[in-house]
């Protein structure tokens, strides 16, 4: 039997999508995680190994695309172009946001956010292109993103512990939820982790904003109208005049007060882009790749 392959390699887990010319689904499969950085290289191969072993007990497949975070790890790349070569499977790694935003809008021209640790807008045009905007890093970038939530947070506590700074619930919460309440327990959590310590700490800006607190309110309008407005940059590269969104990310994949602000700014922004959910997963953005990759 000949078939077409998808594989949307999580950061937890790794699904498999069989499906025929006409992208109905054959067979669907989930693995352990694809992240080489977690599992390492002697795990990625395993991995790697039990995916062919799916493919190859269903007959010939004709394409198979593999969306994942990091696929510019050299790696990753090696080993999987020494596997599937050997193996006579013709494939293409792409980012994970290639496969969500295909499945997404069913292949469709449309715009997507992603709002996690880090935040990226990225959309696809009528002729296939693909732009983005933001995904800087949290240097530079990242507004909008829980890592740029949770240091504003700690941020404008800082500002209220030196006295000079608006008074916030954040700096009761910051206290009870992760016991940091003195400038020495700050610097020691803010410089001794990574982006997502900092992003841990996003949470209890929605939960103030639920009280009210005008900071936390602050932080979430300004990070809000940053990443509404690089969506509109987005539509603008593009050149789509209406047009769909659709929301992935821990940030916003919810119903949190961040994602409601969110969805206003949007509208005040630019009314012709339109929230909907995904209309397919990224697995099946995947499959849907591979069918257009036909040989």
């Amino acid at each position: 039997m000949e078939y077409y392959a998808g594989i949307d390699g999580g950061g937890t887990k790794t699904t498999v999508l069989l499906g025929d010319k006409d992208g109905n689904i054959i067979e669907k499969k989930v693995l352990g995680a694809f992240n080489i950085n977690s599992i390492g290289e002697d795990g990625f191969r395993v991995l790697i190994d039990e995916v062919i072993q799916i493919l190859d007990g269903y007959g010939k497949c004709r394409f198979l695309t593999i969306g994942a975070a990091g696929v510019s790890n050299s790696t990753m790349r090696s080993i999987c172009q020494e596997k599937f070569s050997k193996a006579q499977i013709s494939f293409d790694l792409v980012g994970d946001h290639i496969i969500a935003l295909e499945g997404a809008h069913a292949g469709d021209a449309g715009l997507a956010v992603i709002a996690g640790t880090g935040s990226i807008c990225f959309g696809k045009g009528q002729d296939g292109s693909i732009e983005r905007t933001g995904g800087w890093g949290h240097i530079i970038g990242d507004e909008g993103s829980a890592y740029s939530l949770g240091r504003d947070a700690i941020k404008y506590v800082a500002r209220d512990l030196d006295g000079y700074g608006e008074s916030t619930l954040l700096r009761e919460m910051l206290s009870r939820k992760y016991g940091l309440s003195t400038r020495e327990e700050i610097i020691k959590y803010v410089y001794s982790g990574d982006k997502a310590t900092i992003a841990a700490v996003a949470p209890i800006v929605n939960d103030a904003f639920v009280l009210k607190d005008k900071v936390a309110a602050t932080i979430i309008e300004e990070n809000a109208l940053s990443l509404a407005l690089s969506l509109s940059g987005v539509k603008k590269k593009l050149g789509l005049e209406k047009t769909y969104v659709a929301f992935f990310g821990g940030l916003i994949d919810k119903d949190t007060p961040f994602r409601s602000v969110l969805l206003q700014k949007i509208k005040a922004i630019d009314g012709n882009i339109t929230y909907r959910d995904s209309i397919h997963d990224a697995s099946k953005g995947a499959l849907m790749l591979s069918l257009k990759k036909e040989i």
